[in-house]
């Protein structure tokens, strides 16, 4: 019986896959239209967010924002007349400075939101749009508290912003009409976004590769409503690829292929890591990728990683996007740094706030997200995502300042989670992991473990686990395979790409600590703005 409802649950879902991606593949954008939506949306910016916030928060009193603006004080003539006064964006600051935001720990249900003395508890499904609708959209799932996969529905009016938006960013970069390649597993949250938009923007999807196998029934397996949209897509000439399996190691197939079908030049949408992999495997053969532009997601473009992809002849550029918003940023077509982003302020707000991060006290400027449209996929005010970064707002020429998207921002990292191949792991599973689970299985306290974060010698991430050498007689292969275990548990799938990617390493050293004396359990050596970490010596060696 419950086979029987998981079977009929998936036909339904296709079947709304099939009939979304008909209607948004059979209104393409282009970039003109998209521009013009711009600057339109931009022209009415504050009015906009504030109709937003009267029918989302203000017309619904079960919305978790009511409480935090009750608790300080403002109704909606009160937030009209500071957001007239002020603007957007000093409004959101004013709001965050008066409790009103939501930290990444509250929107999880991990934490409980105190705001003097008022107690309030969230859970991630209380930020749904409540005026989106339901059961016509696109479902996607990120991987909730836990590993409990949480669903975000995506209208086809928020999906048509979304390839709007891309169809912006690609005509910035002169890609406009350019094949694209798909280098993503298929279980990516921006796998599917990613082939549909770009059929929705014209730029044909020539091929989309995967690390991964495709499975029928688990794991790395495509909607089944995929194959025929693929036939529908090649009735109304406009096409959608396979997937076709290209493991680790074996990426000069890729090169191989494109050397034959891209000699004039494409957009390879991946990660960082995969974008890597492939300069590298272009490196070892001699090869040019000279007329190749990565647009990246899912993790940090590094100086490192930018490094290696420019010195054979292709760009990349950075996106940062998750999934209750989608695509928040596009990389500045003339950057002075790797990462250097557009925000995509149209639809979206960010502010920051100054927060502690660890229980050494290490405080960053954590980015504050606030969705301005009615169509938003969740209703964010002022809230959290685990990241922090720069934000500046210097004049760069490129076409997507000119367009009206001002707002910059660069080097940005995440306090909340580790990230590695374009997966994530939260920090409160990973210090979970350090400070109870190695010490009750293999002795010792917390100080004896750290995992740290940073690029090997070829740009790769790697998460090294060190354990201080004092500890006799421990089997690094058992460490590892509890930390497998641990992951696997986590977030299955994330789990499988570490592994694959063999991107977690033992090693017998002392943790890090910094001259300042903290000794942080999650630890990254490329942070930008690591001041206080330039000299780092070791448990022990002081």
């Amino acid at each position: 019986m419950a086979s029987n409802r998981t079977l009929w649950r998936r036909m339904r879902q296709s079947a709304r896959i099939f009939v979304f991606a008909q209607r948004l593949i059979d209104h393409p954008t282009t970039s003109a239209e998209a521009a013009e939506g711009i600057r339109s949306r931009l022209a009415r910016r504050p009015d906009i967010f504030l109709e937003t916030l009267e029918r989302t928060v203000y017309a619904h009193a079960d919305s978790p924002y009511r409480p935090l603006l009750d608790a300080a004080g403002y109704d909606l003539s009160r937030v009209r007349s500071l957001v007239g006064k002020e603007g957007v964006e000093s409004a959101l600051r004013r709001l965050c400075s008066d409790g009103v935001y939501v930290s990444i720990q509250e929107f999880k249900g991990i934490q409980e939101a105190r705001r003097g003395d008022r107690v309030f508890r969230f859970n991630e499904r209380n930020f749904t749009n409540p005026i989106a609708g339901s059961g016509s959209g696109l479902s996607v799932s990120s991987g909730g508290t836990s590993g409990r996969p949480i669903a975000t529905e995506i209208s086809l009016s928020n999906f048509q912003l979304g390839a709007a938006h891309l169809a912006t960013a690609l005509a910035a970069y002169g890609l406009e009409g350019k094949p694209a390649i798909m280098w993503l597993t298929i279980t990516h949250g921006a796998s599917l976004w990613g082939v549909l938009s770009l059929a929705a923007v014209r730029n044909p999807v020539a091929a989309w590769f995967s690390p991964f196998p495709v499975s029928l029934l688990g794991g790395d397996r495509l909607p089944a409503s995929y194959l025929s949209l693929r036939l529908w897509g090649r009735l109304r000439g406009s096409s959608l690829p396979g997937v076709t399996h290209v493991p680790f190691g074996q990426e000069s197939r890729i090169l191989a292929w494109m050397g034959s079908s891209m000699a004039n030049g494409c957009a390879i949408l991946t990660t960082p890591s995969c974008a890597l992999r492939l300069a590298l495997a272009a490196a070892r053969k001699h090869a040019r990728l000279t007329g190749i532009t990565f647009v990246t997601i899912g993790e940090p473009l590094t100086p490192a990683k930018l490094a290696t992809i420019q010195s054979t002849g292709a760009r990349a550029f950075s996106s940062l996007g998750f999934t209750e918003f989608g695509r928040a940023t596009y990389g500045c077509a003339s950057p002075v740094t790797p990462d250097e982003m557009h925000v995509c302020r149209d639809a979206l707000a960010v502010v920051q706030r100054k927060r502690v991060v660890d229980h050494a006290g290490t405080e960053v400027d954590a980015l504050m997200f606030t969705s301005l449209l009615p169509n938003a996929r969740r209703i964010l005010l002022n809230m959290e995502t685990g990241d922090y970064g720069r934000m500046t707002t210097r004049s760069c020429g490129c076409p997507l300042e000119v367009l009206g998207w001002t707002d910059h921002l660069q080097d940005i990292r995440s306090f909340e989670k580790l990230n590695a191949e374009g997966r994530l792991f939260f920090g409160s599973q990973l210090i979970s992991l350090v400070e109870q689970t190695l010490p009750q299985r293999f002795g010792g306290d917390p100080t004896d473990y750290q995992l740290v974060e940073q690029e090997d010698e070829e740009g790769l991430t790697r998460l090294s686990v060190h354990v201080h050498p004092r500890l006799a007689g421990i089997d690094e292969n058992a460490v590892r395979d509890c930390i497998e275990v641990v992951l696997s548990e986590a977030a299955p799938a994330a789990a499988v790409l570490w592994r694959k990617a063999d991107t977690v390493r033992v090693r017998r050293a002392p943790p890090i600590v910094t001259r300042t004396g903290k000794l942080m359990p999650l630890l990254r050596l490329d942070l930008p703005d690591q001041s206080s970490h330039q000299d780092l010596v070791t448990v022990g060696s002081v």
